[in-house]
């Protein structure tokens, strides 16, 4: 009766409870030790498997010092922390041979023109080309950068450089017509414009803004689509409507009141939809990428050739849709 009585007793029901939770802790804590003294045991027959081999000491010679700060370096530009990669390669750039400085300076020009200090990117690209003469990738790097900063005539004299060691572009020809602009030289312009139509937007582009009527006359009526955009913003005065398209563009834009319909969609769209408006899109022809704004060189991977212009619908007021067909 008495052992009845302690059975029911709450006190000896907590006794057995915990007394439980200790025989379960103590093998759990036990497994864990032996399971642990195995890992390590495998692990370290691991290791020196390869120590005897020279395995792990190759490992961290690949990853020395100069390695590791240059992987901090790349971090630091991906992260956009150019401050940071500059001050890195900086330094790295003081102790290297010849190869690995070139590498590094490179690495800073690059750093220097995506942080838009152009000047000193184009003095190290420069000085890169001092000893590595013929790098392919540098020559077309400080092209684009001699074009960024306006000085056409070196950035042309490079592409002749490019040309002359055998890679064949339309770098020449492209800036020979920005040249041509620059000068105005009609003559020139022609010229070009008959030798590579697919300079027709950067030709254009300067035609129709300081001489419109030599625009009309010189600009084949096959080009038309490919400055639409252009001829869509030229004002009233300096328009023409003796061409279908032009009257159906002109018509959409409300200049004229003579077509009733387009072969065009987006334009047929306007004839009959007063409160749309039409906005353009720029698609590179080499890449691909489509731009919402016009581009003469395209800034994604450097085509010099016209854009196709896409044609977009947009509704006029504050809530406005968009609509590419």
């Amino acid at each position: 009766m008495d052992f009845l009585l302690a059975y029911r007793d709450p006190l000896f029901g907590l006794l057995v409870f915990f007394g439980l939770i200790f025989i379960i802790s103590f093998f759990s804590y036990s497994w864990s030790i032996l399971k642990f003294k195995k890992q390590s045991s495998s692990l370290e027959e691991f290791f020196n498997r390869y120590t005897h081999k020279g395995a792990i000491n190759e490992l961290f010679d690949e990853y020395d010092q100069r390695k590791l700060l240059m992987l901090l370096a790349n971090s630091l530009k991906k992260e956009g922390d150019f401050e940071g990669a500059i001050a890195i390669y900086s330094k790295l750039k003081e102790q290297s041979n010849m190869q690995e400085r070139l590498f590094i300076l490179q690495e800073l020009a690059d750093l220097y023109k995506e942080a838009g200090f152009l000047q000193r990117s184009k003095e190290i690209y420069e000085e890169i080309l001092r000893y590595s003469p013929k790098n392919k990738e540098v020559l077309e790097k400080l092209m684009i950068l001699y074009e960024k900063l306006g000085l056409y005539n070196d950035a042309l004299e490079v592409s002749n450089i490019l040309d002359l060691i055998g890679i064949k572009s339309p770098h020449a020809l492209y800036l020979q017509a920005v040249i041509a602009t620059q000068n105005s030289d009609i003559p020139a312009l022609m010229h070009l414009y008959h030798k590579e139509p697919r300079l027709v937007r950067v030709i254009f582009e300067w035609f129709f803004r300081y001489a419109p009527k030599d625009a009309w006359k010189n600009l084949r009526q096959d080009d038309y689509l490919e400055v639409i955009d252009i001829l869509w913003f030229l004002p009233k005065e300096h328009s023409k409507t003796d061409y279908p398209l032009l009257e159906q563009l002109y018509s959409a834009k409300g200049y004229i009141n003579k077509a009733k319909n387009s072969d065009i969609f987006e334009l047929d769209i306007l004839l009959h939809y007063p409160k749309a408006q039409l906005d353009f899109e720029y698609m590179c022809q080499s890449c691909k990428n489509i731009f919402p704004f016009s581009f003469t060189r395209c800034p994604k991977c450097g085509s010099v050739y016209a854009p196709k212009v896409e044609l977009v619908i947009s509704k006029r007021g504050s809530d406005e849709e968009s609509f590419a067909f």
